[in-house]
This record gives C-alpha cells, sequence and structure tokens, in this order.
C-alpha cells in the first residue's frame, strides 16, 4: 500500500468530541425495522436494569452494507484469532 486513498473511495475526514470518540461498551443490542428504516439500540445492562447508550437509525441500504461490513471483518477475525463461539440467540441481543 502506498499511502494514498484507494481512487475508488472518496477522502472522508470524521470529526468526534473527546467523549465520543472514547467508545462505549455495549452488552445488549436491539434491532427493529420498519419499511423505510432499521434501528439498532446499543445499552448496558446488569442485572435486570438497563441504560440505552446509543440508538442508530439507518436506512435499509446502509443496514444491508453494515450487515456485509460485520460479515467481512468477522471472517478476517476468524481467519486470525479462530472462529468465534456463537450457540443460540442470547439474551442479550433482542432482534425484532
Amino acid at each position: 500500500m502506498n499511502g494514498k486513498t484507494p481512487a475508488s473511495q472518496p477522502h472522508l475526514t470524521i470529526k468526534a468530541d473527546d467523549e465520543v470518540a472514547k467508545g462505549r461498551f455495549a452488552n445488549y443490542a436491539q434491532i427493529g425495522h420498519q419499511a423505510e428504516q432499521f434501528v439498532i439500540d446499543f445499552a448496558w445492562v446488569q442485572n435486570d436494569i438497563g441504560w440505552l447508550l446509543s440508538r442508530i437509525i439507518l436506512t435499509p441500504a446502509h443496514a444491508r452494507r453494515l450487515a456485509t461490513a460485520l460479515h467481512e471483518n468477522i471472517a478476517k477475525y476468524e481467519a486470525r484469532f479462530g472462529s468465534i463461539p456463537t450457540g443460540t440467540t442470547p439474551p442479550n441481543l433482542m432482534v425484532q
């Protein structure tokens, strides 16, 4: 790689406040959808109490691209670090 941005991807600068850039740990996600949007809620849950950390609203097309990007990154992760155990859908991931 020569350090330049590939021609197919425009240069993009993303700015974030320090508090946002730190990131947040979420152990719960809930996904819902309607005809025009997907909604992903990320929360931190301890015992039977949870705190909503972030709600992300995506168009269906952006949701598809996110799903593809996650799939590709999980494949790369597993190629490097080994298989991620899954099992059944855990109670901390709700799909509506």
